[in-house]
């Protein structure tokens, strides 16, 4: 009897022990799906969700009722023709690439990129009877991989198409289809006068605005890219020669309109279009390319001279000199290399040095310009630096470049303590001795923002102090016989 009764109590536990170690079991899996940060789900064959975690349904955006409403396939956003379930199917089947990355309808009808893990359940008998899977949500890795390719066919500065995107699309673009197919190369004009005068940012932002009146000129389908530094490129499909010259005049205009007197919009351009499937591609590439280059030679004295005219008219508007002033300046300085019997040659570049010297203050802010008072020791180097971005300048333009080295010394002394170099003696080129003595008396006797104008014989006296230091003792000598003469 008492065996009997053990053999049932062992029974009974035998019996009990499953059922317990399922339900525990089944504990452990709900609560290690709602540790998991992606969506965990079970199905059965229809796609019917029987189990989804906490962590999927907020994700998804729907409530757990609504969710019992939906069947898988439809929340994945499988692309491509067939029948969504079949796809599905054969995706939770791993019958595809795997693991699969695609996409989750929520809710809101945003979707959720994801990766997806899944697996078959199946019965005793090995019938199909399910799916469960878990889905990563992959969108800090979308989001980066998106940013790489934007950056491997984009430019950073502007936007644009890179020259590696417009290459590939020359290529593709160059089908029967699509001709006539036109290409434009457009260089910008004066970047380097720009850099050098008011530095790569002034320069990238001449940059950005010639790429923003190329995007308005141009139709979405077409193909703008930045080509190089300063060089822009753009694929017109079923654009016809006489159309792209319409665009290319429309560019212009719209420079026109949006320039500035420190940003100037200019852009020289060139354009060949292939008319003839047999024309080869590469060769209208480089007929629009040898066409701008031949623009950019007509236009550069142009475009140079409007820059020059721009800058001095900005500087101008600074209130720094009046017209006046500059008038007045510019006759001394002739007058004077007239006295001292220079050549035309001379004489004309000393005229250009007095009406371009100081264009280097352009970069100096109006404040210190017109200040009233002692400058601090920034300031003063704030100033001090104006020969040297005027040097810049000219160097940058062909027509100027015969008095660079005029310009970066025009404030230097006889005895070298001027700057930016120290030069001393006949070290300093005539011209700038010249100017320097010129432009000293100028200023002396006019009005300036921090004083008052001297009276002339005052002006002499301040030149005769500064004779053999501040000044070429013997110019200066020159210089005070010949207003002295002129007053008599």
């Amino acid at each position: 009897m008492e065996d009997q009764e053990k053999k049932s109590t062992s029974k009974r536990k035998i019996q009990k022990y499953p059922h317990e170690e399922v339900r525990t079991n089944e504990e452990r899996f709900r609560n290690l799906t709602e540790m998991l940060p992606g969506i965990v789900f079970e199905s059965d064959i229809e796609g019917n969700i029987t189990f989804i975690n906490k962590k999927g349904i907020e994700m998804l955006g729907y409530t757990a009722e609504e969710l019992k409403k939906k069947t898988i396939w439809h929340l994945l956003n499988i692309p491509g023709n067939g029948n969504s379930k079949i796809n599905a199917q054969k995706l939770l089947l791993k019958e595809m690439k795997y693991p699969q990355e695609y996409y989750l309808i929520r809710k809101d009808q945003s979707l959720l990129p994801v990766e997806i893990h899944s697996s078959s359940i199946r019965n005793y008998k090995g019938e199909l009877i399910g799916f469960h899977a878990i889905l990563l949500d992959i969108t800090p890795r979308k989001e980066y991989e998106d940013k790489i390719k934007y950056l491997s066919f984009h430019d950073k500065l502007t936007g644009l198409y890179n020259r590696a995107y417009f290459e590939e699309e020359l290529h593709r673009l160059n089908h029967s289809r699509n001709l006539p197919i036109s290409i434009i190369i457009g260089d910008v004009n004066n970047l380097k006068l720009i850099n050098d005068t008011f530095g790569h940012q002034h320069g990238d932002q001449l940059l950005f605005k010639i790429s923003t009146v190329l995007r308005s000129c141009f139709r979405k389908s077409d193909i703008i890219s930045r080509w190089g530094g300063d060089e822009f490129s753009v694929i017109l499909p079923h654009t016809s020669r006489e159309k792209g010259i319409d665009i290319i005049n429309r560019i212009k205009k719209v420079c026109q309109k949006k320039s500035t007197l420190t940003l100037p919009l200019s852009i020289s351009i060139g354009i060949a279009t292939k008319e003839h499937i047999s024309e080869n591609i590469n060769a209208v590439l480089r007929e629009a390319e040898s066409e701008m280059y031949r623009y950019k030679i007509i236009d550069r004295q142009t475009t140079e001279s409007v820059m020059i005219a721009s800058l001095e008219q900005a500087l101008q508007q600074k209130k720094y000199e009046t017209a006046e002033y500059r008038r007045s300046f510019i006759e001394c300085a002739i007058e004077f290399g007239k006295f001292l019997k220079l050549g035309k040659k001379e004489i004309n570049g000393l005229k250009l040095l007095a009406t371009i010297c100081d264009i280097g203050k352009i970069t100096v802010s109006e404040e210190i310009i017109l200040k009233k008072g002692w400058l601090s020791k920034e300031e003063w180097e704030e100033i001090r630096k104006h020969p040297e971005i005027g040097y810049r300048i000219a160097r940058s333009t062909p027509e100027l470049i015969n008095i660079a080295d005029a310009i970066l010394y025009h404030h230097e002394f006889w005895d070298g303590q001027g700057y930016p170099h120290k030069l001393k003696g006949k070290d300093i080129p005539l011209l700038s001795r010249v100017i320097h003595i010129v432009n000293a008396y100028q200023a002396m006797t006019h009005e300036r923002p921090y004083r008052q104008a001297m009276k002339k014989e005052d002006a002499i006296k301040e030149l005769k102090r500064g004779q053999g230091s501040q000044f070429d003792p013997e110019l200066t000598e020159k210089f005070i016989s010949m207003v002295t003469l002129s007053e008599n």
